[in-house]
């Protein structure tokens, strides 16, 4: 017989896979199982042995141990993040602070602070404290906005911003913010042909949306005209919830990068559509010599082509920044202003006071412009208490101390590579420096020379009431926020006998926040005013 033939040479890649598999596998079973056994034991007494070194270091030995708080968030940020997710922080901060008092740590390396004196300690005294990376999403496009950007890039940019916000600027935009609140009345004139009930929430997101695109891209987005509704509240706010979550799992990482993945790809044909349209308003904008007052005039001329440019701004960035302060102002000027609406819903005297305040004022609807309604002193009053008593953004604002670097705030010792911030709801609520905090007072927003005033609110703190934040960073929309919010109060109230219509009033508070407070319905009857 002839032997088969063997290759010698290489017998090797001769082996079917499955044998491979078997020779891997027998190294292991060579292992006794007295080692194997002793190793496992091993490695969990170490993985023990660091984790219980880990929590007495922080409850003990660390830099802020000395600090009051709960000892679980302490040990670990994982009940920051619970709160985080489930969107009620702001609650259980302010509950918090209620158990421990003003200065208290919220995570193994996070204090929060309601001290009147951490606004200037933290937000303006220098060297300037970055913003926490972790409480920040990156743009979109890759280019900074007002809100991400820091030091150098922050301060060109707003430089080039800070006119288009300014007092001067404001009278020039004030005819088009006129003409979209118009709109906003006659929208709900419409409206009432067919329902007697209408959800308030939406039509001032209509209004704010309108008015802000309309400034920020040169071109109205015209909800107010288009029958029926729209989902563009909604869509911002589900982009607020998934930052939030997203930045909050940046702590855990790589978790943060999937949720990118997933979402993001979900989402991209989406998002590349509405780039896409901004960029296409934004370079008709541009390419006009209009004389036209809007939030892009300052930018005309000042385009530059270079990627780090040391003056001017480049397209990237004006489109990043016109995307953040569209979400920013739709998001947070609707939300106030049917918080307001709420509020003065459940405090009939209020209301009665505001009604009495326009309606005297003006004789008819065109005399209602924004320069008219900064003289109703009550008005401006129920705003102020409003973003005290229930801020549309409720949160921390977290700053960052440098590494090698310490700061005393609040009278403590804040070491390298804490983060800490102001926690805005819970230092308008501090019985320490507000009279009835968690009542609905607007007198106590009025200058002691009004008759109104009522001296009861002498005792009231102003210094902790910053709704803006403070410092070169603080919000630079504040002026036409308030020029918005009164022109459009003072629209409904004189045009509309109000009612609440909502079925759970004492419950429409309680908002899930994802760095805003969730959109949510009020159902409220209009009743056109008999002249």
């Amino acid at each position: 017989m002839v032997a088969p033939h063997v290759n010698t040479r290489n017998r090797s890649c001769m082996w079917p896979a499955a044998s491979k598999l078997e020779i891997f596998c027998s190294f292991f079973r060579a292992i006794p199982v007295e080692m194997a056994i002793h190793t496992l034991v091993s490695a969990i007494l170490l993985v023990v042995v660091y984790a219980v070194g880990v929590v007495v270091y922080r409850l003990w030995w660390h830099p802020l141990a000395s600090l009051p708080g709960p000892k679980l968030w302490a040990i670990s940020r994982l009940p920051w993040l619970w709160h985080m997710v489930k969107g009620d922080l702001w609650r259980a901060l302010a509950r918090l602070h209620d158990e421990f008092g003003d200065t208290i740590r919220i995570a193994p390396n996070e204090v929060t602070t309601l001290s009147t004196s951490a606004w200037q300690e933290i937000y303006t005294a220098q060297p300037l404290l970055l913003k926490d990376t972790f409480s920040q999403t990156p743009p979109m496009n890759g280019s900074p906005s007002l809100f991400t950007a820091e030091n150098e890039t922050h301060k060109r940019i707003r430089g080039i911003l800070a006119f288009a916000f300014s007092s001067k600027a404001l009278r020039e935009q004030a005819a088009l913010i006129e003409h979209h609140n118009s709109r906003f009345v006659a929208r709900i004139n419409r409206e009432l042909e067919q329902h007697k009930i209408l959800d308030i929430n939406k039509f001032y997101g209509y209004v704010a949306f309108d008015t802000i695109t309309d400034l920020s891209y040169g071109e109205s987005t015209a909800c107010l005209d288009i029958p029926g509704p729209h989902t563009w509240i909604e869509k911002f706010f589900l982009h607020a919830q998934y930052s939030a979550v997203r930045n909050s799992l940046r702590w855990y990482s790589p978790i943060d990068k999937i949720l990118d993945f997933c979402f993001l790809g979900i989402t991209r044909k989406t998002r590349e559509k509405n780039w896409s349209v901004a960029a296409a308003k934004i370079d008709r904008r541009l390419s006009t010599r209009e004389a036209r007052a809007d939030l892009l005039t300052p930018v005309i001329g000042r385009v530059s082509e270079e990627e780090n440019p040391r003056k001017g701004v480049t397209k990237k960035e004006i489109l990043s920044n016109a995307l953040a302060l569209v979400i920013a102002d739709c998001q947070l000027t609707a939300g106030a202003l049917t918080s307001c609406t709420y509020f003065l819903l459940k405090s009939p005297g209020a209301l009665k006071e505001v009604v009495k305040e326009v309606r005297s004022a003006f004789q008819r609807d065109g005399d209602i412009t924004v320069q008219a309604v900064q003289d109703l002193v009550y008005l401006g009053a129920v705003l102020n208490e409003t973003l005290r008593i229930h801020h549309p953004s409720p949160i921390s604002l977290p700053r960052t101390m440098p590494a090698n670097s310490s700061r005393v705030i609040s009278g403590t010792l804040i070491p390298g590579n804490t983060i800490v911030g102001v926690s805005l709801q819970n230092i308008f609520h501090c019985p320490k420096y507000w009279h009835k905090p968690d009542e609905f007072h607007p007198e106590r927003f009025l200058p002691p020379s009004d008759l109104r005033y009522d001296p009861m609110f002498d005792s009231d703190n102003r210094a902790a009431f910053m709704p803006f934040s403070t410092g070169p960073r603080n919000c630079i929309g504040a002026k036409l926020f308030f020029a918005q919010a009164r022109l459009a109060l003072a629209k409904l109230i004189w045009n509309f006998d109000i009612q609440g219509a909502e079925p759970c009033m004492d419950t429409w508070p309680d908002h899930r926040v994802f760095i805003v407070l969730e959109p949510k319905p009020l159902h409220v009857r209009l009743t056109r005013r008999e002249s």
